[in-house]
């Protein structure tokens, strides 16, 4: 009996190793179906976000961080980690820049393949790479402002004391022509 039960084990593992595998092609490395209510991968524009930090606010991961940049104003741009990112598109729907969204989903397909290892997560994030030159630009800008603005309030402190000094002067041609 006990004979009997090792021969039908033995037949039944030669069958196994003897029948061709059914999985013919290596789908590893190929994309699984996309979910319907997939919105693709975030492009951010920084030439017209205006740094009012709410997409980071209303992320329900957390996957949303802010880039410090060195301007006053606007002073901060997102960047998200994709490995996170659950594509809800909550951050588009409440950014507040119109005509266009400063960050959106761009649609279609992203395909988001790694080799599993925890330094392929740095390929998984939407940074944003400003250009040196738009920094220089925008900072030349904000100096001529600057400069403008206190031009301005110097020739207002001058007027503004001109005329509290005249107000102070005793008005002598009043006295001559009466």
């Amino acid at each position: 009996m006990i004979v009997i039960e090792i021969v039908k084990r033995t037949i039944r593992v030669a069958k196994a190793l003897m029948t061709k595998s059914p999985a013919v092609k290596d789908v590893r490395f190929e994309p699984m179906h996309h979910p319907s209510r997939y919105r693709g991968k975030h492009r951010v524009n920084y030439e017209t976000c205006i740094g009012c930090d709410s997409c980071n606010k209303i992320c329900p991961t957390n996957a949303i961080t802010m880039k410090e940049l060195p301007f006053k104003k606007q002073n901060i741009v997102p960047e998200v980690n994709l490995s996170v990112c659950v594509f809800c598109g909550l951050c588009e729907d409440v950014c507040p820049t119109k005509p266009e969204k400063s960050i959106i989903l761009s649609g279609g397909r992203y395909d988001m393949l790694s080799g599993g290892w925890h330094e392929d997560q740095d390929n998984f994030w939407v940074n944003v790479d400003i250009p040196k030159s738009y920094i220089d630009s925008r900072l030349e800008e904000e100096a001529t402002r600057v400069k403008k603005e206190l031009a301005a309030k110097k020739k207002a402190a001058e007027a503004e004391a001109k005329k509290k000094e005249e107000s102070l002067l005793p008005d002598f041609n009043k006295g001559v022509l009466e």
